[in-house]
């Protein structure tokens, strides 16, 4: 005799159905249109003077 597969008994594998939500702070309308005035921006650019200019045949060649 075949037994279906929902007369089974139900196991607890610990799914939460119900998980908390989680709370995003909504930032004001000023910071949102000036930006955040204690923001650091910590991005690295290379200054264009640094970079040499000369070709690899004259750099090669070049004592």
């Amino acid at each position: 005799m075949c037994i279906p597969h929902g007369a089974s008994t139900k196991k607890d594998n610990g799914f939460i159905k119900d998980k908390p939500k989680k709370h995003i702070e909504k930032v004001s309308q000023d910071i949102f249109e000036k930006g955040d005035p204690s923001f650091i921006d910590e991005r690295h650019f290379q200054d264009k003077k640094d970079t040499n200019n000369k070709s690899f045949f004259s750099s090669l060649f070049d004592n």
